[in-house]
């Protein structure tokens, strides 16, 4: 009789007798759990890594010098852990109540109405910001759209400086002006409140600033880019009704358009200083300057007169001024965009209602009514309003702001209108970026009424579906071939809405840039998303919890 011998177990322990069916029953037991469990996991990894891919990131929080006892930047403020809201600062809180502007620092981005079109057409989205939105600037470097906002007529109260990113028109941060302690009105009262609102902007890259018309006091001021502090205010009453600034980093100059003169004021812009004025015309009849366009390689800057059927181009370097001449029709022009690659001057006037486009030497190529049929309250036919005008050189086209019509009309370097976008009411100023974008404000709240806000908008060109691949089949065993080898890139192309400086549009070839519309992007877009990692994670679970296993498996065989 064969018998087993037992080593007495080490401290007295005592190792009871398995038998070996019951052995692999355990085993197979223990397999079975491991197996669930590894399942399980793989399961909540990927399903929270799927939930967090799908979650949108976070509007970036206000910079800590626009609101006074907010944080400093880099800190993080206390929050709630139970709601996962920031807990208000006493100091926060008082200053939200002053607060007056009315900028909405959530407001949600959806598309604009009609424009998620065919490939090749104009696309937007916009966000209802704040109320009395003026004119916007968009800054390369910081990818940062800075917004005016002034509401009302004198004394304006309520305006701000609002910086947003720029490819997802989420919140940054803003300013409120200071107040006007001496302002009054025509008859000589103060005017209690009054602030120095805020009109026309643009950004000085190069210093790392953002120049504001204060058309009300008929003056400039200057801010700091990213804080938006105040950087200079200057003295009222240095430029006559002060509109449209324009910067020319080649030169260390910003221009500023006086619609109630027959200047153009000049500023250094190194040192913040104010230089000789650039006289256009006899006076303001003859000419009162608008808006402005720059062609900083050659010095060319471009304005049209509201007073009268003209507009110039100016050689910043020497100050010689060349008038041209519009049709006699045009009335009230305002908006101005130049093409130095053709020399075409594109002119929105509000009176006439059209776009113009004439060459520099005063040739009409065309004169476009960009609206009929339109009707004021009482009954009297009107003209669209056609107010501003850009060119968007990358994508061959011209949009101008309708401001009677609601409308922007895109049309070709021709002028034909090739689509006309509901832009909501009063749409007021449109300029663009230098990559592929566009950006838009309107002045009459939202198209509904619900509320004061106006919209900030982004267009872009619906980028075109990728032409179909056909790779070549790979052979199978047998020598015929296979079903799978045929190309993914055969499918059916769909639309899809991209952040605004992606698939190039950022170094201005703008021919993949497509527009944002709430999709979430996997980071960079260069590698997997969330929940494909969470997958890879859950996989690698899966395995060491089965290779764990079989180690037991082994071990205890060798015991058995």
């Amino acid at each position: 009789m064969n018998r087993r011998h037992h080593h007495c177990p080490p401290s007295g322990l005592i190792r009871p007798s398995v038998s070996q069916p019951a052995l692999r029953s355990s085993l197979v037991r223990a397999g079975a759990l491991a197996s669930a469990v590894a399942l399980g996991l793989a399961g909540a990894v990927g399903t929270t890594a799927y939930a967090a891919d799908e979650a949108p990131t976070p509007a970036a929080s206000a910079d800590a010098a626009s609101t006074p006892g907010a944080p400093a930047t880099g800190t993080v403020p206390a929050t709630n852990a139970a709601t996962n809201e920031t807990s208000p600062t006493p100091a926060a809180a008082e200053d939200a109540q002053a607060d007056t502007s009315g900028v909405d620092k959530n407001a949600a981005v959806t598309p604009v109405p009609g424009t998620s079109g065919e490939p090749g057409s104009v696309a937007g989205v916009e966000s209802s910001v704040a109320p009395g939105l003026y004119q916007t600037a968009y800054s390369p470097s910081r990818n940062s759209l800075y917004v005016t906002s002034a509401v009302g007529r004198p004394p304006v109260t309520q305006s701000s400086l609002i910086k947003l990113d720029a490819d997802t028109l989420a919140y940054q941060t803003h300013i409120v002006p200071e107040v006007d302690p001496t302002a009054t009105g025509r008859d000589g009262k103060p005017l209690e409140g009054a602030r120095y609102a805020v009109y026309g902007v643009a950004v000085d890259d190069e210093h790392g600033t953002v120049w504001v018309t204060n058309t009300r006091q008929s003056t400039v001021a200057v801010y700091d880019a990213d804080t938006l502090t105040l950087v200079k205010q200057f003295d009222k009453d240095i430029v006559s009704h002060s509109r449209d600034v324009i910067i020319d980093a080649a030169r260390d100059r910003a221009y500023v358009s006086s619609a109630r003169s027959n200047k153009i004021a000049v500023f250094d812009t190194s040192t913040n200083t104010q230089l000789a004025d650039i006289t256009v015309g006899q006076d303001a009849d003859d000419f009162s300057p608008m808006s402005l366009a720059l062609d900083e390689t050659s010095g060319t800057l471009v304005t049209v007169s509201s007073s009268s059927a003209k507009a110039a181009l100016i050689d910043v370097a020497s100050g010689n001024v060349t008038e041209v001449a519009l049709p006699a029709s045009v009335s009230r022009a305002s908006g101005v965009a130049y093409d130095p690659a053709t020399g075409r001057i594109y002119v929105a006037s509000q009176g006439s209602g059209d776009l113009v486009v004439v060459e520099k030497d005063g040739t009409v190529v065309n004169q476009v009514v960009t609206a009929t049929g339109l009707k004021d309250a009482d009954g009297k036919d009107i003209t669209s309003g056609a107010l501003n005008v850009a060119l968007d050189p990358v994508h061959s086209l011209v949009y101008v702001t309708n401001r009677n019509a609601g409308t922007i009309t895109v049309h070709d370097l021709d002028g034909t209108i090739r689509q006309t976008i509901d832009a909501g009411r009063y749409p007021n100023h449109v300029e663009y970026d230098g990559r592929g974008n566009v950006y838009a404000v309107n002045k009459g709240g939202s198209r509904d009424g619900s509320t004061k806000n106006d919209y900030v908008q982004r267009f872009s060109v619906i980028a075109a579906p990728a032409p179909t691949a056909t790779a070549e089949p790979a052979p199978t065993g047998s020598g015929t071939p296979s079903p799978t080898g045929a190309s993914s890139l055969g499918a059916s192309p769909s639309v899809t809405f991209q952040a605004a400086g992606s698939a190039g549009g950022r170094d201005g070839s703008g021919a993949d840039v497509a527009v944002a519309a709430g999709s979430v992007s996997d980071g960079d877009g260069s590698g997997p998303g969330l929940a494909s990692t969470g997958a890879s994670v859950a996989g690698a679970v899966l395995a060491a919890v089965l290779l764990g296993g079989g180690v037991l498996l082994v071990r205890a065989r060798r015991r058995a």
